[in-house]
């Protein structure tokens, strides 16, 4: 729902425009999927009617779906745009918060590979605990992504605590890292995300207009990556395209410094107009890099 002003409390306001689409780990797969790389999702898909669709829709952009079906559907968020571009948003639960360890185990991984863990599957107990744990026991020979959400507050510590010493990237917006930072310093008085982490991890901090922060290993220098230039028309979706865009980087082989630039680019395109969708194709990112210059792709 766009609309002009955030309402106080109590209050109401009209809405200017409102559509429903499917967003989240759906924006982050097709946007992998549109770099021309293999992607696949694993999280649970139900038998309802907006489960229907999105899986028809993933299989439309090139997507495998991997777990069966529960009965159930998934959850629904609702986001509030401003003018302005930001967002809050609602979120229900659905039938991907009842993630499978044995049936993810099924799953057959190759050397390679990138496997991406959302905190914000991570909110409820059940969840939390099946997805830390599996994600915990990956094969040294997959890399491990986990993104930081602005569901942080939900999210057990226990699985920041399991999922975290085996996590090669972790991915958080600005917002992110200070709300996950104080709760891990309640957690454990004095310790830091990087507190958590192995040193040879990597740290990815997503400001905005400022475009992102990289460091390497717990001793590598913050390295700051240049966003582009860009009119922002609307940020929903903007962080699952920035994460799609920097684990199709890890698979086509590039360093994570210029996998993180490959992220700034993609998400320049998707701020650029309204709606996450359609994602930016391999082709607009790489004419991001070479002309520095972001045009609207809807136009």
């Amino acid at each position: 729902m766009h609309i002009a002003y955030m309402p106080d409390r109590g209050g109401s306001v009209h809405a200017d425009a409102a559509s429903s689409r499917p967003g989240g780990g759906f924006t982050t797969l097709c946007a992998a999927a549109a770099m021309g790389v293999p992607a696949a999702a694993a999280s649970p898909l139900g038998t309802g009617p907006n489960s229907f669709a999105v899986r028809q829709q993933l299989v439309e952009a090139g997507v495998e779906v991997l777990t069966p079906e529960l009965v159930g559907d998934i959850g629904v968020v609702i986001q509030l745009i401003d003018e302005d571009g930001t967002m809050r948003s609602v979120v229900t639960a659905g039938v991907e918060s009842e993630p499978s360890r044995s049936a993810l185990e099924l799953i057959e991984l190759c050397e390679g590979d990138v496997v991406h863990v959302a905190a914000s599957d991570m909110t409820n107990a059940h969840a939390a605990v099946e997805l830390s744990e599996w994600a915990a026991a990956l094969p040294p020979f997959v890399t491990l992504v986990v993104s930081v959400s602005p569901a942080v507050a939900q999210v057990p510590v226990e699985a920041w605590e399991t999922i975290f010493p085996r996590a090669d990237v972790v991915t958080m917006n600005s917002w992110e890292s200070f709300a996950l930072a104080d709760i891990l310093d309640a957690n454990r008085h004095g310790s830091t995300i990087r507190s958590y982490l192995r040193p040879d991890a990597a740290t990815v901090r997503r400001s905005g207009e400022q475009g992102c922060e990289l460091q390497t290993s717990a001793d590598g220098p913050i390295i700051p990556i240049p966003a582009f230039d860009v009119r922002t028309a609307d940020t929903a979706g903007v962080g699952d395209t920035h994460i799609a865009e920097m684990c199709a980087g890890i698979l086509l082989g590039y360093d994570l410094e210029t996998a993180c630039l490959m992220a700034n680019a993609g998400a320049a395109l998707a701020v650029s107009h309204e709606s996450a969708l359609p994602v930016p194709t391999r082709a607009q990112v790489e004419n991001v890099l070479e002309t520095g210059v972001v045009t609207n792709i809807l136009h």
